[in-house]
């Protein structure tokens, strides 16, 4: 299943194709994902992940049935979390082919999956090629406008809402904001790869410079994307890296290594004017805040009205809230049921980040597999989940079933060893 899921994440940034209808290439070649991995394993091969995410999958699942029913008592469509559902079974089967791809074949599972940035930048790249190439969208010119007039804005219209036109999204409907998780999905990639790269370090100093290029050009992605919650999430990496080399009180080259590099490409931006254009979008572009503002205020006013059984259209008064707009559409129970699956997300990063330092190398990126679902659950349009965390979130899931067999089987060890050294 590994070339399966290398294939998953090839097509999750290729998300302005549309295959037919509302179904677009990544949603399709998820759902074939799912019904793979259902004929392929057997019950009880998903049960490591059923029992480690156990309580997230049961809160998820509470969240979905109230909102069915949400939906049923106010006559609306049972489409969204019917879907949601059908991520949640996505989320476990992804996390179920990692779990089982490091248990049984890790060497030969690893040598594949280690190359997912690579693989998902040259497929992002790609896809926009063919896409500016049909818009008649030069990439060239409109940077160079974007930073001779330090105007974020350019960008988005000009060549992400442009080169997403005409896949099936006509001209008004095509949104900048879907590089979002377009580019979130170059993030996931990368985890995978510096996880899988730890796990099992390259032996060839050739494929190391590649695999170190491949980081730097999907780094280079994501900051020319502009996406504010994409470069807070891959922000986190760094910083986990620091905490972790500060509770072990010790400074390793690889921190070193990279500070360096970062100091290395924050000058590099300078001098092209990036940083510019990148300072802008953060401090000055407040238009999104003040909306979201309202949005909020307006959810709040909304939720006096409808507290106990919801019924409220997100699709245009979204909170850009998780929380708020599970209440919004189904209530007060679903309300609960996202607060407790936004409690074990918070939770469980924060337990990992305390712990890193008493970790293996590997557990940084799966760390920082949950900074993204964390940031989108508190500014995703919509208040839902994205498809891209799910699979960012089934990664982390694999990862950390194969860490908890790692820790059983090594402790019948210790505690033999420790006998043999007792008097």
């Amino acid at each position: 299943m590994k070339w399966p899921l290398l294939l998953l994440l090839a097509t999750l940034p290729l998300q302005w194709f549309v295959v037919a209808g509302p179904l677009r290439l990544h949603i399709v070649v998820m759902v074939a994902f799912l019904g793979l991995s259902l004929v392929t394993y057997r019950a009880r091969v998903f049960l490591p992940v059923l029992r480690l995410t156990s309580l997230f999958v049961v809160a998820n699942c509470a969240l979905n049935v109230v909102w069915l029913a949400a939906a049923a008592y106010h006559g609306l469509s049972p489409r969204q979390p019917v879907q949601q559902l059908a991520y949640l079974g996505v989320f476990v089967a992804v996390g179920t082919v990692v779990h089982r791809g490091l248990t049984l074949d890790r060497d030969r599972w690893i040598d594949i999956l280690r190359w997912s940035a690579l693989v998902v930048s040259i497929a992002l790249i790609g896809g926009l090629s063919v896409s500016m190439a049909l818009n008649d969208v030069n990439a060239a010119t409109v940077f160079a406008r974007t930073i001779a007039a330090a105007d974020p804005e350019i960008l988005q219209k000009e060549l992400y809402r442009a080169a997403f036109t005409g896949f099936g999204f006509e001209e008004g409907t095509a949104r900048g904001n879907l590089r979002h998780e377009v580019f979130g999905a170059v993030l996931v990639a990368m985890t995978m790869s510096a996880a899988c790269a730890d796990v099992r370090p390259f032996r060839s100093r050739r494929a190391s410079r590649l695999y170190l290029v491949s980081m730097a050009l999907a780094t280079a992605l994501i900051l020319m994307s502009l996406s504010r919650s994409v470069i807070i999430a891959l922000a986190v990496w760094p910083l986990l890296a620091v905490l972790r080399a500060v509770l072990a009180t010790r400074v390793s080259p690889r921190l070193v290594g990279g500070a360096l590099l970062g100091a290395g490409a924050t000058v590099l931006l300078m001098l092209t004017g990036t940083l510019t254009v990148l300072w802008v979008r953060f401090t000055q572009e407040t238009g999104s805040y003040t909306a979201r503002d309202n949005l909020l205020e307006r959810a709040f006013e909304n939720i006096g009205a409808n507290a106990v059984m919801g019924g409220v259209a997100t699709a245009s008064a979204s909170s850009h809230n998780f929380v708020l707009d599970s209440w919004l559409r189904a209530g007060i129970f679903a309300a609960v049921a996202a607060t407790v699956i936004t409690v074990l997300l918070l939770g469980l990063f924060l337990s990992l980040a305390g712990t890193l330092h008493l970790e293996p190398a590997w557990m940084l990126p799966v760390a920082v597999m949950f900074a993204l679902p964390l940031v989108r659950i508190f500014t995703a349009g919509g208040g839902l989940i994205p498809p891209v965390s799910w699979v960012g979130l089934g990664l982390a899931a694999g990862f950390l079933a194969y860490r908890r067999a790692q820790v059983r089987a090594d402790a019948p060890a210790r505690i033999s060893s420790a006998a043999d050294r007792a008097p």
